[in-house]
Formats: C-alpha cells, sequence, structure tokens
C-alpha cells in the first residue's frame, strides 16, 4: 500500500521499481497529448546537416518562417488543416501557429542554406561552417 502523503519523487522511484525505467518515458512518447510543434528528425554527415520537419497541411509557404544561427535553426509559422469550423472529436495530428529552435550538432554556414518543402516535410540542407587552420602571426624581435 501507498501511503498518501508520499511526495512525487517518491512516488516516481516507486513506479519506476516496480514497472521498469524506461515505462513512463515510451509512454509519455506515444501519448503526447500537449505536442504544441512539428515533429523533426535531424542528420549528420561530415559535409552536411540535414533537418528534414514534418508540416503537412502547408498551403501557403509565406506562412512559414525559418531563420539559421551559427547552431541553432529557429522555424515559425502555422498549420491549418482546414477543419477548424467542426468539432474536434480526436486530435493527434499537430496542427495550429508554433515556434520551434532546433539546436544543431555543429556550426554551419549561414549564407549557405537550402530549403524545399515537398509532400508535407520541409529539408534544410545546412553546411559546417568550415574552421580554418588560423593565419601565421610574425613575431617581431625588438
Amino acid at each position: 500500500m501507498i501511503p498518501n502523503d508520499m511526495d512525487l519523487n517518491q512516488w516516481k522511484t516507486y513506479a519506476q521499481r516496480l514497472l521498469g525505467r524506461d515505462f513512463f518515458a515510451d509512454f509519455a512518447a506515444d501519448f503526447d497529448m500537449h505536442n504544441t510543434e512539428p515533429k523533426y528528425n535531424i542528420y549528420r554527415s561530415a559535409s552536411e546537416i540535414i533537418v528534414l520537419i514534418n508540416l503537412p497541411y502547408v498551403r501557403d509557404l509565406s506562412q512559414i518562417k525559418l531563420n539559421v544561427r551559427e547552431q541553432e535553426l529557429f522555424i515559425k509559422g502555422k498549420i491549418d488543416l482546414g477543419y477548424e469550423h467542426m468539432e474536434t472529436v480526436q486530435n493527434q495530428i499537430f496542427s495550429g501557429s508554433f515556434e520551434k529552435t532546433i539546436s544543431l550538432p555543429a556550426l554551419v554556414n549561414t549564407k549557405r542554406v537550402n530549403a524545399q518543402y515537398q509532400r508535407g516535410i520541409l529539408k534544410v540542407q545546412l553546411f559546417p561552417k568550415l574552421r580554418g587552420e588560423g593565419k601565421a602571426v610574425n613575431i617581431e624581435d625588438i
């Protein structure tokens, strides 16, 4: 029997012992009812970084704003599925306004970015910032 005055951390520890450590993580991932932003994947190779962002039903790309900084991508927009005039019975597909900052795995060249939208996926192609070997400095003997 669990005491009534058990705090949340004690309850979590008890539940993890009973159900396993990963039980709640898997449960939360599958049943995230408060998802207020599109899902995304990041892929990396030595020469490029690809970010795929799930944006279904975007009819007007001018509603999506994309900004790239040295080590983050910022996206803002609105997804309108077109059924807002009806009562929602079940809601699992994200829609509505969103803002998301995505951390990138490396510094990127902000002047060389490609973005394409196809079949509900926004593909952002980024290129790692080249790190120069530095500049030789002459030492003056005085």
